[in-house]
């Protein structure tokens, strides 16, 4: 029974998190047309990086590892960015695996099916099997730290050194800001908690092996006269905003005020939120609190079970401490994958309420909605699937880019592209592997003879493009204008002044 009922739940997690990539409809926006033009330079330029994508902190990088892992499937798939989303999805995937296999190891089976169903139907474990994006794999990182933790500190094992450092140093190089507060909690941990542990020969093996991963940014700061320290120097030396962009509030209490807010709302993204669930967060931060405070009284946790929770909220106070007090802004992105860090112990707690006939009829009730709301996404995902995406997703693009291909007959033809962001790398991606091979020509990017001008609109200020057409565009007579069904705008001009046509 137990074996059909983790198939079930593992297949109800494949089948919420497989409809874009059978689809092959995926969101393909300007980080995913960076990291592909990186990739690019990888395979097909055979040029080294070594520092990964930009962060919001200026003049600072993640490191390189997220555009190598991503260039796997890109060789296999010949440059396809689909490539990627199996990649993500096998990813996804793969925390399930872990984070059942690992809960079952150390808390029973009874404890990883529902630790198994929470990592299935959990929202944003979902959304980081669709698209390709840096801080998705911190999912699963997170996932082996937080047991790799688990067994160094609470079982003594102290060969985990060797897995907790390297683990932390390989979150620089996907999400660095949570890197960061992780890498501080465990020290601080360490300290405060544990001692001796750091005292041991396996945490210096274990600092070495971490320090590796952190090679490619270090030549880097060598080859570039120590950009990114200098550039940290700066930003908490007052001499550069840092990760203020316009219009954001300065004062500091605001600022701790939207850092509590957006643990909460990280804390939220866990658990379905829709309809007769919207109270559900509340709900299980109230009964995790609750645990905590009557752990004593009702010794609702076996010993190995409480002192996961204890070490569990041990960091989770220090991250959330370091957030809440950080002198800058955090963005949600940088919160990635801690989601984790609530789902096992909340797993564990449910696993106890079903030794209760209450309890059972709680768990029940709650596991309804939940097959219920996840009934209605399936639904909504295979039977009336969503529409290609608009301008958001790789069809619509695709689409845009035939378009022009096919209007212009096999003629020379220019081609130029506004995006909101202003960057076109999706569209210069797309371009070079679609368009390229498919019609076996390159467009012009001059303003003559035929060329077209491919447009997003901003749905925010939806006259944006105009402005771009009156500055930057000023020549050529306007054959036509059609906005496509995926919402895109293209317009088809010719310079007569051309000798060329």
């Amino acid at each position: 029974m137990n074996k059909k009922l983790v198939i079930t739940i593992f297949l109800l997690g494949i089948l919420l998190r497989f409809q874009e990539t059978i689809s092959n409809n995926f969101l393909f926006l300007i980080d995913q047309g960076r990291d592909m033009m990186a990739v690019k330079r990888i395979i097909y330029d055979h040029s080294l990086i070594l520092i990964g994508p930009y962060t919001s902190l200026q003049g600072v990088f993640q490191g390189p590892l997220w555009y190598y892992l991503l260039a796997v499937p890109a060789i296999i798939a010949d440059g396809n960015p689909w490539g990627g989303i199996v990649l993500m999805f096998i990813i996804s995937l793969s925390v399930l695996v872990v984070g059942y296999l690992w809960t079952k190891k150390l808390f029973g089976q009874r404890a990883a099916i529902f630790t198994l169903f929470l990592f299935a139907v959990s929202p944003e474990a979902v959304v980081a099997a669709t698209y390709t994006w840096n801080p998705h794999p911190m999912w699963l990182l997170i996932v082996f730290y937080m047991f790799s933790f688990y067994e160094l500190v609470v079982l003594k094992k102290q060969r985990f050194h060797l897995a907790v450092w390297p683990l932390i140093s390989l979150m620089f190089h996907f999400q660095t800001a949570l890197a960061v507060f992780i890498l501080i909690a465990s020290l601080l941990f360490f300290i405060i908690f544990n001692r001796i542990s750091i005292r041991q020969r396996n945490f210096f093996y274990g600092i070495i092996i971490g320090g590796i991963f952190f090679i490619p940014q270090g030549l880097f700061e060598l080859r570039h006269d120590f950009l990114m320290t200098r550039s940290v120097l700066n930003i908490f030396s007052g001499n550069d905003r840092g990760l203020f962009v316009g219009g954001e509030n300065r004062n500091y209490f605001d600022l701790i005020q939207s850092h509590i807010s957006l643990f909460y709302y990280n804390f939220g993204t866990t658990f379905v939120r829709d309809g007769f669930l919207k109270y559900l967060p509340k709900l299980a931060l109230l009964f995790l609190i609750a645990s905590l405070i009557f752990q004593r009284k009702l010794q609702l946790f076996s010993k190995n079970e409480w002192h996961f929770i204890l070490m569990i909220s041990g960091l989770m106070g220090i991250i959330i401490s370091l957030g809440v007090f950080y002198p800058f802004p955090l963005r949600y992105w940088f919160l990635t994958g801690l989601q984790t860090m609530y789902i096992i112990p909340f797993g564990l707690l449910l696993g106890k309420f079903w030794t209760s006939v209450i309890g059972k009829l709680v768990v029940l009730v709650l596991t309804a909605f939940l097959l219920f709301y996840s009934g209605q996404k399936l639904y909504a995902l295979y039977i009336h699937p969503p529409n290609d995406g608009g301008v958001a997703k790789i069809k619509g693009k695709l689409a845009a880019i035939d378009f022009i291909y096919n209007d212009a007959k096999g003629n020379p033809f220019g081609l130029l592209v506004f995006t909101p962001p202003v960057y076109t790398y999706a569209y210069d991606y797309l371009i070079w592997w679609y368009g390229e091979r498919k019609y076996n020509y390159k467009p012009y990017e001059d303003k003559k003879g035929t060329f077209y001008l491919l447009m997003e609109i901003d749905p925010q200020k939806p006259w944006s493009y105009k402005g771009w057409l009156e500055t930057v565009i000023k020549n050529g007579d306007v054959i036509y204008t059609k906005t496509l069904p995926s919402g895109l705008m293209v317009q088809k001009r010719f310079e007569g002044n051309s000798n060329e046509f």
